[in-house]
């Protein structure tokens, strides 16, 4: 007669069977999410970060973009985006900082921005004229009817530039 195996084996087993397999599962939504982010920094003369802004902006010509920062405060234009309503999919930022002679590529998937569940959106910079933080309070229905396009294209006197934009 065969020997039985005990049920606290079985359940062991099975145990570290479902927690290999959900450890595995988390690894590779860890891995999409922070792939989705696309955080990048790279070393850029002032010239080589004009040929990628150029590059970029080149896609919004003509498109007024949807904030304005005029003597330190964000103004929001009310004309309507060139794909109103149409889905986004993502939030691009691209920056360039003189002093540090970098540009920095930040993507920011949108669902992510859906989650603030109808909150403020807030970016803020500590560079208007007093010192004084700017910020900027936008929520992701506001960017989803606009639809996309261009958001910010924003250049300040020391140099600095940033370029956000929904895709």
């Amino acid at each position: 007669m065969a020997k039985k195996t005990p049920w606290a084996v079985i359940i062991i087993g099975s145990a570290a069977f479902v927690l290999v397999v959900v450890v595995g599962l988390v690894a590779v939504a860890g891995f999409v999410i922070y792939q989705q982010f696309s955080f990048k920094a790279t070393e850029a003369d002032e010239r080589a970060a004009e040929v990628e802004f150029a590059d970029v902006a080149a896609r919004f010509a003509g498109q007024k973009p949807y904030l304005v920062i005029h003597d330190g405060s964000p103004v929001i234009s009310e004309e309507k985006g060139p794909n109103p309503g149409k889905p986004v999919e993502a939030l691009h930022i691209l920056v360039w900082n003189p002093d540090e002679q970098k540009t920095i590529r930040l993507n920011v998937p949108f669902w992510l921005m859906r989650m603030t569940k109808g909150h403020p959106i807030k970016l803020s910079s500590t560079t208007d004229a007093e010192g004084e933080p700017i910020r900027l309070r936008v929520t992701a229905a506001d960017l989803e009817r606009r639809g996309p396009g261009l958001i910010l294209d924003h250049k300040e006197a020391s140099g600095e530039r940033v370029l956000v934009w929904a895709q």
